[in-house]
């Protein structure tokens, strides 16, 4: 079965209905069992924490988000290997960040969630749905497939 990875953008994105197809048809196939959903404990947080500010509506409680998450996705435990590798991704990402062409992304920093789930994807060899412009610039650059 397809394992893909898919971030914190795309659940806000699914609550604000600004999904692309490409996206859309990524979450349909977690929810039916045709590929498998991958995060890890930071995109957990992410959501949860803006599950709690009001940006992804339709859970009743926090144990629904948590229910939702753990049926449809494996949450892989990060490791030291994941977590060094994503240290240099970082200090990597944020020049590449600020050399990029488009000038828009010259003041952007990586995410510390973002580096994460880019080494976590190298490690996996596994692609990653996104729309967040940094994660999907970083991303393509380190040779990692982004869907959007």
């Amino acid at each position: 079965m397809k394992r893909i990875f898919l971030d914190t953008y795309v659940f806000l994105a699914a609550a604000t209905n600004t999904l692309t197809s490409i996206a859309r048809d990524s979450m349909l196939r977690v929810k039916t069992g045709k590929s498998r959903g991958v995060i890890h404990p930071l995109i957990v947080y992410e959501v949860l924490y803006h599950w709690y500010r009001g940006r992804i509506p339709g859970f009743i409680n926090e144990e629904e988000v948590l229910t939702y998450l753990n049926e449809l996705f494996i949450n892989i435990d990060l490791t030291i290997d994941i977590i060094r590798e994503a240290v240099k991704i970082k200090i990597e990402g944020d020049r590449m960040l600020r050399e990029a062409e488009d000038t828009s992304l010259h003041e952007r920093k990586l995410s510390t969630c973002d580096a994460v789930t880019i080494s976590l994807c190298r490690f996996l060899q596994i692609p990653i749905v996104t729309g967040d412009k940094d994660l999907k610039y970083v991303a393509e650059k380190l040779n990692v497939k982004v869907l959007w």
